[in-house]
């Protein structure tokens, strides 16, 4: 697909997908500073994948391919402009970046 110059579109899946990572982004950063503060979450976590890392991780993909699947069915991330997916991933990075060194400086 070529895309014009005046109208900008990501591909049929970029979007749902792209969409998914950074909901995905901020949903990794959440888990890892509750998981700290809830005991009981943390080792659930831990007794399900041997290392509560792991369990995180599945979770984290879990989440990414279901969320970026009901994206791709609906057709709704391909109403946001490619540049404002852009900055949605951007500042989802750039939360989950901040978010953790606060946490776990201040923690």
């Amino acid at each position: 697909m070529i895309a014009e110059a005046g109208t900008p579109k990501l591909g049929r899946t970029s979007a749902p997908f792209a969409l998914s990572a950074a909901i995905t982004i901020v949903f990794n950063t959440a888990l890892a500073c509750l998981k700290d503060v809830y005991t009981p979450l943390k080792n659930a976590m831990s007794f399900a994948g041997h290392q509560d890392w792991t369990t995180q991780g599945v979770a984290d993909v879990v989440l990414f391919v279901v969320l970026g699947l009901i994206f791709l069915r609906t057709s709704l991330a391909e109403k946001l402009n490619p540049n404002r997916m852009i900055s949605l991933l951007i500042g989802a990075s750039i939360l989950a970046g901040v978010g953790l060194v606060a946490w776990y400086a201040l923690h």
